[in-house]
């Protein structure tokens, strides 16, 4: 797809939006595939009916038009399939009177589907001749589909928001309109009613009059930060009447923007929950608590426990889950009554609580099954005092009225993140362990499963062998050619990290992540470019000046790395290189919308005149806004994009559009993975930039390389 086509059409959308965007949009694409007409229409899935948009006709703009979809080919879109008809059209769809009356030979049309899959519009082009290539046609309206998807969630937003404003003037819950300096112009009757305050009160002051000062600055500071960056905020507030009594309210602030993507204004709802914060209070007591024992209750222990599982600890052991259970107690239940046992379940209750840490939790799970969450550990030694300290609550009877009753409690103990990572595995696994105990002899303990504990230490060993080998400088790197196919030439390799292990060869996806665990990929990262550096000072020696090696980087790394200086800028430095030298590869996790603060770091290298390759494309943040606002020099097309392209003509598409819209944005194109002459043939075809793969070249060695480059021969 010429390059300048993209450019044209990308060219004449910038300058509109809303209507004229649509309108726009069809013009471009009718003038760049030279279709009679191109017409944009959304589809009525009730009624099976297209109402167009914009209809382009030989660069004029028709009026729209509504017309049923059976018997159509655009029936064929609204099922989210592509239909394409490179000629005799009308004879296909006897039964289209469109296609007859304006006369049509070629068809070509996209589905433009919702998140949920449903087809919310379509993209078609008509053509009173027969088509000369489709695919092409297709590959274009398949790249700006996103871009047409988006205005049609803009335009759908709008007119919601104009019924939301109709709908407020009679609303029962609490508007307040703010300017964008947030100072009040409108109040509906059930504020004035809520707080006390009428317009006049209020027109032309801040809301902060109605602060409580029950929330602390930082709560208002994250407030406007989610309102101005990401568009809106809700959650609950205490405010204040004019009488001065203090409320609760649930409270939801949007910003309302203008046609110049500005904010304009402020629009919040909230209403008074007073009534329903005191049901809530008891609703979540009784969802959360056991009302017997006043302990956790199931629900409440686990959502715990995952929670807990969910944040990263330092730590080699950060939790630890006992599940315990009442020795006997379905005897002592039976003998002496459910009433007295239900008391007997409050003291075991009590006891547990006696003897665990504020931070800890404990909870009854079942009727006579409890559990304790042992969090913040450090090692071993505290669950086996914890352990020791249940034994000892249990080992004195407990008197209820007369009766003395003796009593023990068995229990299993798992471990994380030795045991599971679920709550629910973990849970399962205490569980087991209790069983087993409860089998071996009733008032004691056992941990899950000696073997499982073995795998976690084994982990552990292969950590500190992986510390041992980056100490010893025991990893080895091998690089991988990289083909510039304008020159048939070899001037770019990926340098990949080996670990071989006494022996025995370590995955690197084994060892990576691993390394990213445990804080050692910095490490990694500086090995691996300080042999790249080093294979850049052989290469140059013996010839080979032009030589660019690509260095694969953690986004773990990028952490590491200050505000004002680059460690890896002055590893290059101290090797008397080139930034030029080295290529940074980076996978697309550096595009998440958190990482935004990397594109400082990135542009730093980038300007000292290192390279930047985006690695994997497709498997992560593959989207055209976060490209553009990312510097991105080289974009690798991920591998199993190429392995069925030559066997799949979408998968062909998709490549030919990376490979298109990459162009667009002035980045080049390396396709991974590439293993036959037929795929290399049609990547050719395509106009990528280079090839990586085991067709040239597996990864060499420092001593194989130099011959094969001086044998290189495409």
């Amino acid at each position: 797809m010429p390059i300048n086509k993209i450019q044209q059409v990308v060219e004449r959308i910038s300058r509109h939006d809303g209507a004229d965007f649509y309108q726009s949009i069809c013009l471009a694409l009718g003038e760049v595939t030279l279709a009679d007409y191109v017409f944009l229409a959304k589809i009525d899935q009730i009624e099976l009916k297209a109402t167009t948009l914009a209809v382009a006709y030989q660069d004029k703009i028709l009026n729209n038009f509504s017309y049923l979809l059976a018997g159509t080919p655009c029936n064929v879109l609204a099922g989210n399939e592509l239909c394409s008809h490179q000629s005799n059209v009308q004879a296909l769809y006897p039964d289209d009177i469109l296609l007859q009356d304006m006369n049509i030979e070629g068809y070509v049309g996209i589905p433009i589907a919702a998140p949920s899959g449903k087809v919310e519009a379509i993209l078609v082009a008509l053509f009173e001749t027969e088509i000369a290539d489709q695919q092409p046609i297709r590959a274009l309206f398949l790249l700006f589909s996103g871009l047409i998807k988006k205005e049609l969630e803009k335009k759908k937003l709008f007119e919601q928001l104009q019924l939301t404003n109709r709908v407020i003037q009679n609303s029962k819950d609490a508007v307040a309109i703010c300017d964008k300096h947030a100072k009040i112009i409108y109040v509906n009757r059930s504020f004035s009613s809520i707080t006390g305050y009428s317009l006049e009160d209020v027109l032309g002051r801040n809301p902060r009059i109605l602060g409580a000062n029950k929330q602390p600055p930082e709560f208002y500071k994250k407030m406007w930060h989610e309102i101005l960056h990401h568009g809106g905020w809700q959650g609950e507030i205490w405010n204040k009447r004019k009488n001065g009594s203090i409320f609760p309210e649930w409270l939801s602030i949007s910003a309302i923007y203008d046609e110049n993507n500005e904010i304009s204004h402020f629009v919040s709802f909230f209403s008074d929950i007073t009534e329903s914060k005191r049901a809530e209070e008891k609703i979540v007591y009784q969802a959360n608590f056991d009302l017997l024992t006043g302990l956790a209750n199931r629900y409440l222990f686990m959502s715990t426990l995952q929670q807990a599982l969910n944040v990263k600890q330092t730590q080699q052991l950060h939790l630890a889950v006992f599940v315990i259970d009442v020795d006997l107690f379905k005897e002592i239940n039976d003998s002496l009554g459910h009433k007295l046992g239900d008391r007997l379940l409050v003291k075991v209750a009590q006891r547990l609580q006696g003897v665990i840490s504020a931070h800890d939790l404990a909870a009854r799970l079942t009727g006579d099954g409890f559990a304790v969450l042992l969090n913040n550990l450090n090692d071993y030694k505290e669950i086996d005092h914890l352990a020791s300290e249940i034994n000892a609550a249990f080992s004195f009877p407990i008197e209820i009225d007369q009766h003395i009753i003796p009593i023990t409690v068995s229990f299993g103990i798992s471990v994380a993140p030795f045991n599971d990572i679920t709550a629910e595995g973990l849970l399962k696994k205490a569980e087991q362990a209790m069983v087993h105990a409860k089998k071996k002899q009733r008032g004691s303990f056992h941990y899950f499963t000696q073997e499982m504990q073995d795998k976690a230490m084994r982990r552990l060993k292969l950590k500190k062998e992986l510390e041992l080998a980056l100490q010893n400088r025991r990893l080895s790197v091998v690089f991988q050619p990289i083909v510039t196919l304008k020159t048939r030439t070899v001037d770019k390799l990926e340098a990949l990290v080996r670990w071989n292990n006494n022996g025995i060869w370590v995955s690197p996806f084994e060892f990576i992540t691993l390394a990213e665990e445990f804080g050692l990929i910095n490490d990694i990262g500086e090995f691996v470019l300080e042999q790249a550096c080093q294979q850049v000072i052989e290469l140059k020696a013996l010839g080979f000046d032009h030589m660019t090696i690509n260095v694969n980087r953690s986004i773990h790394e990028f952490s590491m790395q200050s505000a004002d200086s680059n460690t890896w800028l002055e590893v290059i430095e101290r090797h008397q290189l080139q930034p030029t030298d080295i290529c940074f590869e980076l996978t697309e996790t550096v595009l998440a919308p958190e990482q935004s603060g990397n594109v400082e770091q990135l542009t730093r290298l980038q300007n000292a005149g290192s390279t930047i390759a985006l690695d994997d494309f497709g498997t992560g943040y593959s989207s055209l806004s976060y490209l553009r606002r990312f510097p991105i020099d080289f974009l690798k097309i991920d591998r199993e994009f190429i392995i069925e392209m030559t066997n799949n003509d979408d998968d062909k598409v998709l490549v030919a559009t990376i490979i298109a819209m990459s162009k667009a944005l002035g980045m080049r194109v390396v396709a991974e993975g590439v293993e036959t002459k037929e795929q290399l043939v049609a990547l050719e075809l395509l106009d990528c930039d280079y090839i990586q793969g085991y067709y040239f070249s597996k990864p060499l060695t420092p001593e194989e390389l130099p011959l094969f480059l001086k044998q290189f021969n495409y």
